[in-house]
């Protein structure tokens, strides 16, 4: 067997076998890029107030026991906006999930026990709405993106293995395209878009999985990182020669009883996180209230490539800092992990780079559909034949 003939051999029965679940991914994660952008759209009451002139933010202490009112549930998570945007809410999450032994069923929504979402106007204090993330369109599409709805440690392997398969057929598509000669390869750049939809169909399989194929890579591949433990430890040995650690510990002073002061631990927090930074891109607070730790993380953009932010665990009992992890002192690994996220949806570039994402994520979807239908054609016109020459003995 020559070695085209080979490729093409994989390229057509792996394309095939994981074509339907990689259209699935492909077309929700185009979905995700704007995620944000169209919740926005769609609830902007609950997204948005008007900045108030004269007035001030709320102390978070009050904020967070407003929020508290309108779920039964203890909150443990606070996001806050970058302080560019004085338009936007402060976000507050009551999230507990199930322990992994005891997750039964088949579905992902079966290891979440409840996830209340609550939106505060930061002014006065007002709760402007509360969702149920579980029954949310864009969860429920971020779950079909990376489980397929299916229980994690089911649906992660199933879309890991295709996805691995989608880069196999990525490059093997790209050795095929592969031309002898400059002429040949630019006429394998232009689209007929005036040929019969046989032609057109071909044009579109081979062209725009030329132009997808360096950002298709980069988004398959850093979307493994979410499905593959062995991919991710890879990816650090590879730039740190291990895996860092980045357990933090629990705090291990005394504080002070809350009732020996008249400010609230989590005022304290904040406070010290205004006083280090002036101007930061948002700020993410998970309270573990069980072990009396804050953990705080600080977006900034910095002057780097990476998506930037430092790390501080905070003594929930004293509102004092115990532990940091700042941007420079990451590892080259660690830097990468932060911003995995950032490369897999385009953000790490912008806008711009959204966009370039959610045209790959469209283009990826529709390979599975033109390369089908060229093997279909292909396998259908072969036994047209055979039957027409049958006909004519």
């Amino acid at each position: 067997m020559k070695f085209k003939t080979m490729i093409l051999f994989l390229h057509r029965w792996i394309g095939l076998f994981s074509g339907l679940v990689v259209f699935i991914v492909s077309i929700t994660g185009a979905i995700y890029v704007f995620e944000k952008e169209l919740f926005a759209l769609f609830h902007p009451n609950l997204v948005t107030v008007e900045a108030q002139k004269k007035g001030s933010v709320l102390p978070l202490s009050i904020l967070k026991a407003n929020a508290q009112q309108a779920t039964s549930q203890p909150i443990n998570i606070i996001r806050v906006p970058p302080t560019a945007d004085q338009e936007q809410v402060y976000i507050f999450e009551s999230l507990k999930r199930r322990p992994k032994k005891d997750i039964v069923g088949v579905f992902i929504n079966k290891e979440i026990i409840y996830w209340d979402r609550i939106f505060v106007d930061p002014y006065s204090g007002h709760v402007l709405g509360k969702i149920d993330v579980e029954t949310n369109f864009f969860w429920i599409v971020r779950q079909v993106h990376q489980f397929l709805y299916l229980r994690r440690d089911v649906g992660s392997n199933i879309v890991g293995t295709s996805v691995l398969l989608f880069i196999i057929t990525l490059i093997s598509g790209i050795i095929l395209w592969w031309p002898k000669n400059r002429k040949v390869a630019v006429k394998r750049l232009k689209i007929d878009f005036s040929a019969k939809w046989k032609r057109l169909n071909y044009d579109l399989h081979q062209v725009l999985g030329f132009y997808a194929f360096v950002f298709a890579m980069v988004i398959a591949s850093t979307g493994l990182v979410w499905s593959f433990k062995w991919w991710e430890t890879s990816i650090y040995w590879f730039m740190d020669g291990k895996r860092p650690d980045t357990q933090i510990e629990e705090p291990k002073i005394q504080g002070s009883p809350v009732a020996d002061s008249p400010v609230s631990p989590l005022d304290l927090i904040w406070s010290d996180v205004v006083k280090k930074y002036g101007t930061h891109q948002g700020v993410f607070i998970s309270l573990l209230q069980e072990v009396s730790q804050a953990n705080v993380t600080i977006y900034e953009k910095g002057n780097t490539w990476w998506s930037a932010s430092d790390s501080y665990a905070y003594d929930l009992r004293s509102g004092s800092v115990y532990y940091k992890r700042l941007q420079d002192d990451k590892t080259l690994g660690m830097k990468w992990r932060n911003s995995n996220y950032d490369i897999h949806v385009g953000k790490i570039a912008g806008r711009t780079g959204m966009w370039i994402a959610f045209v790959t994520s469209l283009i990826c979807a529709s390979l599975p559909l033109t390369g089908f239908y060229i093997w279909y054609g292909r396998k259908f016109k072969k036994k047209k034949s055979h039957i027409s020459r049958r006909g004519l003995n």
